[in-house]
């Protein structure tokens, strides 16, 4: 009898199909008769057949069946049905952390079920039969260790959209190990959760407040528990007590196994269907076509106990089932046995790969497979255990198999499994090493990754004895071993330079990186890398017979603990003006219970919309075909430009016009062309793939700006010349002259959440939210689509999951498109932006280039500056800020003569947009970059290039605005002396000259950043309640992070005289806050807060009168009388700045940077930072250090890490996820990171005395990339190759290292 469901059989004469009754079966031998043909038969029930999983969460169980597809994450499960919507989510593919939740799951060293943080996006929702779950909704938040509360307090919560996830990592790091941890533990496990916000220095420093010193019992291997059988006395192989089961779903089958021979029998039993073997379901965050959605039978591994074996007698055996955190565990408690040292190794390794959430999900045997489906994986597990010489044991056909690991890639894996695998002690003259170099310090795969294991003789000059391991990762799909170097090694002394030159002539023929893959790092960064890291290893072997200066190759960097300062004014008298206070919202973001616009609960009847995007980036479209769309149950309506029943342009005026769906010609990959919409989210993806478009007219893409130069692809006139004196004459005129050319690339904003509207039809037109930082222009761009007054719709939004520019104008278009979809089904709908098409579809970023000619005195003073500005602008300039350009690109230095030349081009990318300092930070970039080539032709420090040319007080800036105010020689003087700076010079100095692989780098990067006020109005309404004298607030501004709400309740409170728990600040909408700007430009906050201030001056001087009548009447008495006497506790003031200057004030600071770079990779580590900054007199210090931080190490990514690529061919953007694209995490920030705002300093021309702060700090970050600039120099003048070079941003890990012109003839030991 054929099972063919879990649920039904086949009758084998007639195949007719029977149903038994389930609550009937029983393992056992059951008899029927066929209702068709009457044949008789026998069948035997093995498993448990059922239709539904029970597991709890925060306390309470929920039974969870075919209601739920059966490929349903435990994330989309805890936000669809209400249950946690404080989980959230971004990528959906373990990368972001925003969905970590806490299970409980088996721990095979203790044998208990302990806690771990996992990816709620990752787990497959039936794979959690009777797991234990807590969300953020089930924890303390109000008790003083609460975790939320503590987040809170130390500021380490800005937009909030991350701090769940952050909590919930703590929260299980916590419960992990019962309260005990050190400030190191806690510092490695935060790599699972990317922060844009605070620059995670706030982040660490509540999390390490509950670290205890010098507590933590040193785990050892007799710790370890081995469960044995009662009966037999071997490993207990846990087929002694749980039933295997079958769990039967509509849309597929969920086998769950309890032991290696009941797996071995359902693999059988599928042989030949669509199945997987499921574990921690990790892999698909690295290769989507893993998702289980993909497959019809889904086989759980976590039941099979036998697979978590743990033995160490004699033989070490580690089970399958062992997470890579479980793993860890054991190899550290085993790493001080004799001949096992290199666990070790291991263990460094293993701690360095994906997150610590990822590690606690995902085996070391699924990341195998990973590798044997995908060989162009750089596991660096595989090379792990190629090096150290595992072997596995692996079921084939139903039988067990040991094999050496070396023979795994090319072992036939179809329906056989990985069980276990064995590691053998190794003396210890064996000398093992394993490396990793990577694009950040943490979760971020390998590049290239290397292992060696070499049996040295030390006594012989470090003769090899035997064949040693040389094995890279990262070089080829094929490449494993470099065996022709092993064979060469064999019997030679390391320590004879004859032998290190012939093993490197050989490394060379062998190690050929392909380059086929564009989003690979270049093969001549890879092979430089692999032959650097084997001239590491011997450096390492050789130790002291190495001359002194090349001992610094022998290690990799190693990162210390970090930690932070901060010093500020505050005056108490003044408060809660000036105060340092904690955001108000922050304890309800850390606990979950902010809402975003994705947490708002759907209306009756809410459908979801999705894109169609274009595969082409360059062509005309010939037809679009959504015939196929429209038989997906689930389907609604597919809209095409067509069909817009307004203007198919969501530009609002003066803004250069932009189709919200492509009409007639799609100009960059990836461009909306059309919108379906559905029943529920999973029907809208499943139509949009089926719509099929033809393209004809497929023309080559324009990708980068020389290619738009050279093809004259250029906007005209987006922006005038800029002349001030005469540059080319004083240039003529000067004793050096100084040419060159400098780039600075794009940046994807990576806010956490992703662009969001959701649109409900009303009686009179449209309610919208929509997560956008410009709230009237959302709503002007959805009535021009839809053809109906601006007052038809109203837009309304609370917060922000982060934006820093990407919701101003990008939102646009997701907010149009949401409307037309609810206009077309006369429904409410969801458009909720997949993030990978948020990479993909919407603009990011400008990059920008600059062509220049500086004329200098000989002694460095600037005579006169002529340059030509390129600006990436993609398909369209709307957002450009070329025009911004000529009144700030002087940055902190005077010159009195420019000539500035902008110009725009057009490549077939997204339209680009505002991104944190759009204007301001590649201008000070560039200027600095060009203040370096000047300081390097005249043979000066830059420094004091730079502070000769520092503005003095009084002088004028290009756009001719005095600089009354003006300190920047006074900030540069203080910082310079506070940090020492002269000796810390020599130090590097000393350190670089006593070093040739290890070099050191000091950059100093003075600021002035123009505040303008120019246009930017909004509106504020403030209103006293008349029975109790609390206060509402609603203002223009937009709270994304940046503490707006809290300063502008501080005003309040501080101009009434009231505490700030009577305040409260509503959200923002199109009714109460009529015709205000855009969020941004750093100035939001303050002109708010001028706004408010009016309005509340306002109301005191109507309240004034009643106020002197009842002198010692508390607020709410006087409050209700003025009620009583009819008198209007209401204002509102419409903020229209007007000044003589395009900037209102300039914000100053200095930042010095000191960085130690590893010439032989590339990559380094930020060892301090010191910013000093003008902030005025800060309303709130707490807030403002925190967006310092938080701008900066924003910065830092730009500079240093955030690379986009493309396919050259196609125009299609390579890096769009996490596994390509990253950010900086908490390793990548200062080591030692030093926020200083300036004391006794108020703003005359601010609001309060204050000044903005969260933009200027951001792009004196590039003193990091100069930082690292000098320590290649340094290197250069070792070789003999001290010239200039231009560094553009991002100075990637691959870019710098191939920067230091490394060659491998420079490789010697003596």
């Amino acid at each position: 009898m054929e099972a063919i469901k879990a649920n039904t059989l086949r009758c084998p004469v007639c195949a007719v199909l029977h149903l038994p009754q389930e609550e009937n079966l029983k393992n056992g031998v059951f008899m029927g008769t066929c209702q068709s043909c009457g044949h008789f038969f026998k069948f035997r029930c093995n498993t448990g057949i059922q239709s539904s999983i029970t597991l709890t969460i925060n306390g309470k169980s929920y039974t969870v069946g075919s209601e739920y597809s059966g490929s349903s994450s435990l994330n989309s499960f805890l936000r669809e049905s209400r249950i946690s919507t404080g989980t959230k989510y971004m990528c959906r593919e373990g990368g972001c952390g925003t969905c970590l939740v806490q299970v409980e799951l088996y721990d095979p060293v203790s044998m208990e079920r302990k806690s771990y943080a996992v990816n709620s996006c990752m787990v497959p929702l039936f794979s959690c039969n009777g797991w234990e779950i807590t969300t953020i909704e089930g924890i303390d938040s109000t008790s003083e260790k609460a975790v939320p509360k503590r987040l809170a307090q130390y500021n380490g919560s800005q937009c909030g959209f991350c701090s769940p996830g952050q909590v919930m990592n703590m929260h299980a790091l916590l419960d992990f190990h019962d309260g005990s941890v050190t400030k190191e533990m806690v510092e490695d496990a935060f790599d699972s959760v990317i922060c844009r916000c605070t620059g995670f220095r706030s982040i660490l420093d509540a999390m390490k407040s509950y670290a205890e010193e010098n507590n933590q019992k040193v785990p050892d291997i007799e710790d370890v528990h081995i469960k044995r059988c009662d009966r037999t006395g071997e490993p207990c192989k846990g087929c002694c007590h749980r039933q295997s089961s079958v769990l039967a779903l509509g849309d597929v089958q969920w086998f769950k196994p309890t032991s290696v021979d009941e797996l071995v029998k359902v693999i059988q039993q599928n042989k030949g269907k669509n199945y997987k073997l499921v574990f921690g379901n990790t892999g698909y965050g690295v290769y989507i076509e893993l998702g289980q959605w993909n497959y019809d039978v889904l086989i759980d591994l976590r039941e099979v106990q036998e697979m978590y074996g743990i033995d160490f007698d004699p033989t070490i055996v580690l089970g399958a089932n062992l997470s890579l955190t479980q793993l860890t565990d054991v190899l550290y408690r085993g790493s001080n046995e004799p001949q096992f040292g290199y666990f070790k190794e291991m263990c460094k390794i293993l701690s360095n790969v994906a997150t610590s959430s990822v590690r606690n999900l995902g085996t070391w045997a699924g990341n195998l497979m990973l590798k044997h489906q995908h060989p162009e994986f750089q596991s660096d597990v595989y090379t792990m255990l190629e090096t150290i010489g595992a072997q596995l044991n692996i079921v084939v056909n139903g039988e067990t198999k040991i094999i050496p690991i070396s023979q795994f890639l090319s072992q036939d894996m179809t329906d056989n499994v990985i069980v276990a695998m064995f590691l053998n002690s190794i003396p210890d003259s064996h000398h093992i090493r394993i490396y990793k170099v990577n694009k950040r310090n943490q979760n971020a795969h390998s590049d290239i990754n290397a292992g060696m294991n070499f049996d040295i003789d030390v006594n012989q000059n470090y003769q090899v004895k035997s064949k040693p391991t040389i094995v890279f990762g990262g070089i080829s799909k094929t490449f494993v071993h470099a065996t022709k170097t092993e064979e060469f090694l064999v019997g030679k002394a390391l320590g004879d330079p004859s032998t290190l030159k012939g093993a490197l002539t050989m490394l060379a023929q062998e190690v050929v990186p392909d380059d086929s893959d564009p989003v690979l790092t270049s093969a001549s960064f890879r092979k430089n890398v692999a032959m650097g890291l084997f001239y590491r290893f011997v450096l390492d072997v050789v130790g002291n017979k190495a001359a002194s200066p090349f001992r610094s190759g022998a290690l990799p960097l190693a990162r210390p603990l970090s930690s932070g300062q901060q010093s500020y004014d505050t005056k108490p008298i003044e408060w809660p003006l000036t105060e340092p206070m904690t955001k108000v919202e922050a304890i309800n973001q850390a606990s979950g219970r902010a809402v975003y616009i994705n947490d708002i609960a759907g209306q009756p009847g809410e459908c979801y919309a999705e894109f169609i995007l274009s595969t082409e980036a360059n062509a005309k479209i010939q037809s679009i075909d959504a015939s196929a769309a429209s038989t997906v149950p689930g389907f609604l309506k597919f809209i095409a430009a067509k069909d817009i029943p307004g203007v198919n342009n969501i530009s609002p005026p003066p803004i250069p016009s932009e189709e919200v769906l492509a009409s007639d010609k799609v100009e960059f990959y990836n461009q909306p062309i059309g919108i379906i919409v559905a029943e529920n989210s999973g029907a809208a993806g499943s139509a949009a793939r089926k719509v099929k478009v033809t393209y004809t007219d497929i023309q080559p893409p324009i990708l980068t700006m020389e290619e738009a130069i050279a093809k004259n692809s250029i906007f005209p006139k987006v922006a005038d010349e800029f002349k001030l004196g005469d540059a080319e004459g004083a240039i003529a005129k000067s004793a050096v002259k100084v040419t060159g050319r400098i780039k600075c690339g794009t940046q994807y904003h990576m806010s956490m959440e992703t662009q969001i509207s959701i649109c409900n039809p009303t009686e009179d037109g449209f309610e919208v939210y929509s997560s956008t930082q410009w709230v009237d222009g959302t709503q002007k761009a959805i009535a021009m689509v839809l053809g109906v007054p601006d007052s038809s719709i109203t837009v309304s939004v609370r917060r922000l999951g982060g934006a820093y520019g990407s919701k101003i104008t990008r939102n646009f278009p997701v907010a149009a498109a949401c409307a037309l979809a609810a206009n077309a089904v006369k429904r409410p709908v969801r458009l909720n932006v997949d993030f990978h098409v948020n990479m993909k579809m919407l603009g990011k970023r400008f990059p920008w280039m600059a062509d220049y000619t500086i004329g200098l005195s000989s002694d460095g003073m600037l005579e006169g500056v002529k340059m030509t500005y390129y600006s990436d602008c993609g398909i369209s300039p709307a957002d450009n800020s070329l025009a911004g350009f000529a009144i700030g690109m002087d940055n902190a230095y005077y010159c009195p003569n420019w000539h500035v030349i902008p110009v725009a081009l057009k490549t077939n990318t997204p339209a680009n947009t505002a991104c944190r300092s759009p204007g301001s930070c590649p201008t000070i970039f560039i200027m600095e970059s060009m203040m370096e080539h000047c300081a390097k032709v005249l043979g000066k420090d830059p420094t004091d290039v730079k502070t000769l040319n520092l503005y003095k007080k009084g002088q004028l800036t290009p756009s001719k605005m005095p600089l009354t105010y003006c300190n920047i020689r006074e900030l540069t003087s203080q910082l310079l002396t506070s940090v020492d700076y002269e000796n810390r010079k020599q130090q590097v100095t000393s350190f670089n000259q006593a070093n040739r692989w290890k070099k050191k780098g000091l950059s100093v990067v003075p600021m002035k950043f123009g505040i303008g006020w120019t246009t930017a109005n909004y509106t504020a309404f403030v209103a006293i309640h008349g029975y109790d004298g609390s206060v509402s607030i609603t203002h223009g501004g937009i709270e994304c992070g940046q503490g707006i709400n809290t300063k502008v309740m501080q005003v309040c409170a501080s101009t009434f005289g009231i505490p700030m728990d009577l305040i409260k600040v509503k959200p923002t909408d199109s009714l109460t806050t009529a015709n205000s700007v855009t969020t941004g430009g750093s100035i939001t906050s303050e002109l708010c807060c001028k706004a408010v201030l009016h309005c509340c001056e306002a109301l005191n001087e109507r309240i004034a009168p009643v106020r002197q009548k009842i002198p010692t009447k508390p607020w709410k008495d006087v409050i209700f009388q003025c009620f009583s006497e009819n008198i209007d506790l209401s204002e509102r003031y419409w903020q229209v700045p007007n000044t003589p200057y395009l900037f209102e004030y300039n914000s100053y600071g200095v930042t010095l940077t000191e960085v130690t770079l590893d010439i032989l990779t590339g990559q380094h580590i930020i060892d301090r930072v010191d910013m000093l900054f003008d902030c005025g007199e800060s309303m709130n210090p707490e807030i403002d250090i925190g967006q310092c931080e938080g701008a900066f190490v924003m910065g830092l990514g730009y500079f240093l890490q955030e690379e986009i690529k493309y396919e050259q061919k196609t125009g299609q953007q390579l890096t769009d996820d996490t596994w390509e694209y990253k950010v900086p995490l908490a390793k990548d920030i200062p080591v030692d990171f030093r926020i200083n705002l300036l004391k006794n300093a108020p703003n005359p021309l601010g609001v309060l005395r204050a000044k903005a702060c969260g933009e200027p700090p951001l792009c004196m970050s590039c003193s990091a990339l100069f930082a690292i600039k000098h320590a290649v120099e340094a290197f250069r003048k070792d070789i003999g190759k001290d010239t200039y070079f231009a560094l553009d941003a991002p100075a990637t890990v691959e870019k710098v290292q191939q920067s230091c012109m490394v060659d491998p003839t420079q490789f010697i030991i003596q």
